[in-house]
């Protein structure tokens, strides 16, 4: 009989589980969790009126594999609060409403904005005229926005916009890994500026997503549609091969035979269960890097935020610890009661006992707020190795890796370490790799 094995129960595993049930052919299929809950990095808590979403709080509409899934399982979509709208940029403790995304689309706010000087803004615009890259080769995310937009807009806007995502390690993260379309923008059109507006603006800007009840409402749905197929609390140590099919070791368990095996867990974790058949593409999964970060969530009574808040929230300019602060409230409605304000701050790494992390949120949201009260409620959820980074030359290492596999068979992988950290990258390739084992 056919079964198809899925270790790891994040949104990765979740989106192939899903795919190959819909399939009346698709035989057998099992998914194990070592955790004793689903989703991974998505996590919303419900705690005294407060929705707080631990992990991500929302999802790219314009790449649609996540849109169409929950609309596959009829969940109705949340928009972001657009009479709210707006980022700001904290520098020391004044902060600076920011003109725009990764690309400056019009160009008045950026004309008007005092976070660039006389020489920056004139070397901004200068991209139009600045030539494309005659080779494919890889650059950094650093090296890129410097030779299109020079080294002042790039430290003074674009960084700190990537900071959530790229840490301080913008010089050895890959362009053409992280931001492939802007180097499509630069090839095809010679300038991005130019390119944005021909193609129009606004396929170029980000447009968001979440769901009422928050993303592990998505994860709620996902369960529902297969639990019966769903054990958690499996914690997957080793394969092997037998003559016709693989053999799934599990701690405390009896083997699992099955016939396909799709890895759903981080680049490290399939390494360290793919050790004992392969020990070369275990080795070349260990190299690809990860980072940790910290959520933390404060919430306060109105009356204690004496600013009037309009917008999504603020980043920070400087290589702090903490490097941006989501207004919860503000962003999304049904996040706290009227007479609350719930904050949302990312810490880079997970190093620091409990209490000096609420410090440094306090601390944040002193200097760029002026609110100095006790919070009425706090949270910390800490992502340990959550986070790959794809670096110089990523896409030659993960080709290296599926081609590697590809020569096992009945072996898969999948996950945000390989084409997308997004929810509908994760989406979008888990469903290509169900489709494959449905087509063997």
């Amino acid at each position: 009989m056919k079964r198809t094995v899925i270790i790891g129960g994040g949104i990765s595993g979740l989106s192939a589980s899903w795919t190959l049930c819909q399939a009346p052919d698709s035989g057998e299929v099992l998914l194990l969790e070592q955790r004793d809950r689903l989703g991974g990095s998505i996590y919303t808590e419900h705690d005294h009126g407060f929705m707080i979403e631990h992990g991500p709080d929302g999802f790219l509409a314009n790449k649609p594999e996540a849109v169409e899934l929950c609309k596959s399982l009829g969940l109705s979509l949340q928009r972001p609060n657009d009479s709210q709208r707006g980022v700001y940029l904290r520098r020391g403790h004044k902060m600076y409403l920011l003109p725009g995304g990764l690309l400056p689309q019009r160009q008045w706010p950026y004309i008007r904005s005092p976070l660039l000087s006389s020489l920056g803004k004139l070397r901004l615009f200068l991209e139009l005229v600045v030539p494309p890259k005659q080779d494919a080769s890889d650059e950094s995310v650093a090296h890129f926005f410097i030779r299109r937009f020079g080294r002042e807009a790039f430290t003074n806007l674009i960084k700190p916009l990537l900071g959530g995502f790229a840490g301080d390690d913008v010089e050895h993260l890959s362009m053409q890994a992280i931001l492939p379309h802007l180097r499509h923008l630069e090839s095809n059109y010679g300038s991005l500026i130019l390119g944005a507006h021909r193609i129009g603006a606004d396929k170029h800007q980000a447009e968001f997503r979440t769901l009422p009840n928050g993303l592990s409402s998505l994860i709620d749905a996902l369960y529902e549609s297969s639990k019966d197929r769903i054990r958690l609390g499996y914690t997957v140590t080793h394969i092997k091969r037998s003559d016709t099919h693989w053999n799934v070791h599990i701690d405390g368990q009896s083997p699992i035979s099955a016939s396909h095996i799709i890895f759903a867990v981080p680049a490290w974790v399939a390494a360290k269960i793919i050790h004992s058949v392969n020990a070369e593409l275990a080795a070349l999964l260990f190299e690809i890097p990860y980072r940790s970060g910290t959520m933390i969530h404060l919430a306060y009574h109105k009356k204690d935020v004496k600013q009037s808040l309009r917008g999504h929230g603020h980043l920070i300019a400087s290589e702090e610890a903490i490097s941006a602060c989501t207004w919860s409230t503000n962003k999304y409605t049904g996040r706290s009661s009227a007479e609350t304000q719930l904050f949302r701050l990312y810490l880079r790494g997970t190093d620091l006992p409990d209490r000096d992390v609420i410090m440094k949120a306090r601390s944040e949201l002193e200097k760029a707020l002026n609110i100095t009260s006790t919070p009425m409620l706090t949270r910390i959820y800490h992502h340990q190795d959550a986070l790959p980074q794809y670096q110089l030359g990523h896409q030659e290492h993960i080709e290296k890796i599926q081609s590697m596999i590809e020569s096992m068979d009945g072996l898969y992988l999948t996950g945000n370490y390989l084409v997308g950290v997004g929810i509908p990258d994760c989406i979008r390739l888990s469903t290509l790799v169900a489709n494959r084992v449905l087509e063997r």
